[in-house]
């Protein structure tokens, strides 16, 4: 009974000691806002699309250093205790996250310039290639009509253009032919003179380097101290409180 009413009372005052912002700024969910935050020198809040970052990381710590038999707390209460003071523990890694979020942020920045870029590029792709499939069936149309009508009926005047109207899709067929060519050759030779794209590219060694270094110092300076002490705290309160 003295054991679970005091991880009452430590669950309760962590859950009181959650930090609030010193000074009411409205925040929402955008990178930008929770980046202003930490340059006014409130803490950060930590966004939705990094939470699986800082659950797995805790995950980590708690199985790099798991709770022993003699301990009071196993990893599942330790784990909810880290969650429930998750902005404390954020805020100690607070200058890595705010330039995790810049890099990223910029990072998106760019690759959504380079989006309409890229649909025009695919369009007149698609409009080389498909050029020389129309034409060629055109002319294999007109031809095919035109000869079966002269070898039917050499009498009809008709086939005659049928057949100058598919050889003259013909030649725009091996015309096109030649300009996908050419135009293919063009990209593969601009693409390869340019920097890598957005996904391969330094920008994203870049986030994955902030992001790798946000995680270091999210684990070093925050989760491993928080867990360390909380588990120092439990067992000398719960050693203490068993003492005749």
């Amino acid at each position: 009974m003295v054991a679970d009413s005091f991880m009452q009372q430590l669950i309760a005052s962590l859950a009181r000691r959650t930090p609030v912002l010193d000074e009411p700024v409205p925040y929402s969910s955008g990178a930008a806002d929770a980046k202003d935050s930490s340059r006014r020198g409130t803490r950060p809040v930590l966004l939705g699309e990094d939470r699986p970052d800082f659950e797995r990381t805790l995950d980590e710590v708690l199985k790099a250093d798991p709770p022993g038999r003699t301990e009071h707390l196993n990893a599942e209460q330790l784990r909810s205790m880290a969650i429930t003071a998750q902005e404390a523990i954020v805020a100690k890694a607070a200058p890595e996250y705010a330039h995790y979020l810049e890099v990223r942020e910029q990072a998106h920045s760019a690759h959504g310039s380079e989006a309409p870029t890229a649909g025009r590029a695919s369009g007149a792709a698609v409009i080389t290639v498909l050029a020389p499939v129309l034409l060629g069936t055109a002319a294999a149309i007109f031809l095919l009509v035109g000869y079966v009508l002269r070898m039917a009926s050499p009498r009809i005047a008709a086939d005659s253009s049928l057949i100058t109207t598919g050889w003259l899709f013909a030649a725009g067929t091996v015309a096109s032919v030649l300009v996908a060519m050419i135009s293919l050759l063009l990209t593969a030779l601009r693409n390869a003179s340019v920097s890598p794209s957005y996904e391969g590219g330094a920008v994203t060694q870049e986030v994955a380097a902030a992001r790798a270094n946000w995680r270091q110092a999210l684990r070093r300076r925050g989760l491993e101290p928080f867990l360390r002490d909380v588990r120092k705290a439990v067992n000398r309160g719960l050693d203490h409180d068993r003492a005749p």
